[in-house]
């Protein structure tokens, strides 16, 4: 039987802050958000997965995860982990970019998901900064917490735009293979790919290929595949594009079928909102 993989947490505000820290480990499945997170290390180390690539984690760095990424933390029990995590609405992020300051391309993960930070205790103090003046409830709360929030995202972009910034150098996977099917999946998403024709252009056994994608991502094929198209046909009603044409758009060949997957996942169906999933937490 085909698994999906599991989108995790829900963003119901523009952005949201955690600051976390324990000595527990992680154990988390891969997963994705249909939001952008940002993760400040403050302390430990670890290993952080972003869409097939694995990152070595130390104090300091700074993770950028875009929407719809599929990742995973890595951090072993007795070590103190210590992090502040941002949710943040790629529509916000929309809202705040001008023509000169696409804030969206944070997260496009061109030069890699994890920066190292020289000097992160100036990050660290904006992020602060923000965490303080959420907690509150002061006159001007909002706006300031904009502005807060948008002087962080400044400071990190012009800290990656620097010639020396210092991007982590993925670890690469067992296959790498599987990052090439991944990126040709998304490519060609709304076309019929049955598993033959990904076996054939990669020129691999299309058993050995539904091994190696599920060891090395933890979800099958089809899972991906399928879940891909429901976050793509979602934001195209959300556009104002009708369920129907959406689902078509979509790569779906059966609208039946395709109210049933998104009523499943999302907790409504493609024409209502009831039974939308309450807000959780998660890394």
């Amino acid at each position: 039987m085909e698994t999906n993989y599991e989108k995790r947490g829900y963003l119901l505000d523009d952005f949201r802050l955690f600051h976390l820290k324990d000595k527990n480990g992680t154990n988390i499945d891969y997963h994705y958000h249909e939001f952008c997170k940002l993760l400040l290390l403050r302390s430990g180390y670890g290993g952080y997965t972003v869409d097939g690539q694995r990152y070595d984690l130390k104090t300091g760095d700074a993770v950028l995860i875009g929407s719809q990424c599929v990742h995973r933390p890595e951090f072993e029990p007795g070590v103190l982990y210590e992090r502040i995590i941002i949710y943040i609405s790629p529509q916000f992020l929309q809202q705040q970019s001008t023509p000169d300051c696409q804030l969206e391309e944070i997260f496009n993960g061109k030069k890699g998901a994890v920066l190292h930070l020289e000097n992160p205790e100036a990050i660290w103090t904006l992020a602060d900064g923000l965490e303080q003046e959420l907690e509150g409830n002061a006159y001007g709360r909002v706006i300031l917490s904009n502005g807060l929030l948008l002087r962080l995202l400044i400071a990190l972009a012009r800290r990656m735009q620097n010639p020396d910034a210092a991007f982590a150098k993925p670890i690469v996977p067992t296959n790498s293979r599987i990052l090439d099917i991944l990126h040709y999946i998304d490519a060609h998403l709304t076309e019929d790919i049955p598993i033959e024709r990904l076996a054939e252009e990669f020129f691999i056994s299309k058993y050995h290929m539904m091994r190696l994608f599920r060891q090395e991502t933890g979800y099958s094929i089809h899972g991906y595949l399928q879940e891909r198209r429901l976050l793509h046909a979602r934001e195209l009603i959300r556009q104002g594009i009708s369920a129907t044409e959406s689902c078509f758009r979509s790569g779906f060949g059966s609208y039946s079928s395709f109210t049933r997957a998104y009523a499943k996942r999302f907790g409504t169906t493609p024409t209502g909102r009831k039974g939308a999933p309450a807000e959780e937490t998660y890394e």
